[in-house]
C-alpha cells in the first residue's frame, strides 16, 4: 500500500547532512548579515516587479537548502514501511497543520508591523519542523517501528 510518492531511505541521510548546513547559512545571513561574495551578480537595471539591482543570492540558498533538507527528512520512507507508519505519517501532516495555523491565526491578531512579516517568514518552515517532530516521536520515540512489524 505505497501509493503516496516518498524518497528512497537513503535520502533521510542526504537531508540531515544538508539542514545544518542551511541553518549555519539562515544564522549567518539573517543573524549577522553575512552574504557570500561570490552569490552576488552584477547590477543591472529593474524590469517592472523584479528588481535585480544589488542583489545575492546567499539568503535564497539558506532558504532553498533548508526546504530541501526538511522535505528530504520528512517524506522519505521507513526501513520497515507499512499502514500504521502511513497512518503516523497522515495524523502527524494534519497536526502540524492544525498547529501551524492557530499559530499564524494567534500571531495575525497579535504581531504587526515588520515582526509578522518575520513571523510569516517562518512560517515557511514550521509546518515541516512540527510535522518531523511529530512523526518522529511517534514513530521513533515510541519505539513503534522495530524490525519485528516488517
Amino acid at each position: 500500500m505505497s501509493s503516496i510518492f516518498l524518497f528512497p531511505n537513503k535520502f533521510r541521510i542526504v537531508g540531515f547532512i544538508l539542514f545544518p548546513i542551511a541553518i549555519t547559512i539562515m544564522v549567518l545571513v539573517f543573524g549577522y548579515e553575512y552574504y557570500f561574495p561570490f552569490l552576488s551578480y552584477p547590477e543591472a537595471e529593474a524590469i517592472s516587479i523584479l528588481d535585480f539591482r544589488n542583489n545575492n543570492l546567499t539568503d535564497e540558498l539558506g532558504v532553498i537548502l533548508t526546504i530541501i533538507s526538511l522535505l528530504l527528512i520528512a517524506f522519505t520512507k521507513e526501513k520497515y514501511e507499512d499502514e500504521y507508519v502511513n497512518w503516523v505519517r497522515l495524523k502527524a501532516l494534519q497536526i502540524s497543520v492544525y498547529i501551524n495555523y492557530i499559530v499564524l491565526i494567534v500571531s495575525t491578531l497579535l504581531v504587526y508591523g515588520t515582526s509578522y512579516l518575520n513571523i510569516l517568514y517562518a512560517n515557511l518552515f514550521t509546518i515541516l519542523i512540527i510535522f518531523i517532530s511529530v512523526y518522529y516521536y511517534n514513530v521513533h520515540i515510541k519505539g513503534h517501528v522495530t524490525k519485528e512489524r516488517a
